[in-house]
């Protein structure tokens, strides 16, 4: 079986634990947790593979995979909380303060719409970053 190449999404709950899941199609399902997001990003690789070994060994298909892992909002708002401030992240995005903090706390999810505005924002200043470290 060739290597498939997975997203793994990340998601941080009310209770500031993150998860990690895949929508894959994989004969056997997995995810991670944790307290924080390398905790949960290990749990989730630690966890694939034991039931890749499993597999392996119940059926002789080796199961190899690669992960790309991405935030959703709120667990990149939160993840990154102590280098990102509000305010900066309201300047970047145009999304008010109070908005951000709603969904950093788990309070609120953005729509889809809000949360293309936050990766915008988000991305702009990174190339703005990029540039000026040229």
């Amino acid at each position: 079986m060739e290597k498939k190449h997975i997203t793994a999404h990340i998601e941080c709950g009310r209770d500031g634990w993150y998860s990690v899941y895949h929508n894959e199609d994989l004969p056997f399902g997995f995810f991670g947790e944790g307290r924080t997001v390398m905790a949960a990003k290990e749990d989730f690789l630690a966890t694939f593979e034991g039931f890749r070994k499993e597999h392996l060994e119940e059926t002789g298909e080796n199961v190899e995979a690669e992960f790309d892992f991405v935030y959703d909002a709120s667990a990149f708002l939160q993840h990154y909380k102590n280098i990102l401030t509000l305010s900066g992240l309201s300047k970047m995005t145009g999304i008010n303060k109070e908005q951000l903090s709603q969904y950093v706390r788990g309070l609120r999810h953005p729509s889809p719409k809000t949360q293309e505005r936050i990766k915008a924002g988000v991305q702009r200043f990174a190339q703005e970053l990029s540039r000026a470290m040229a």
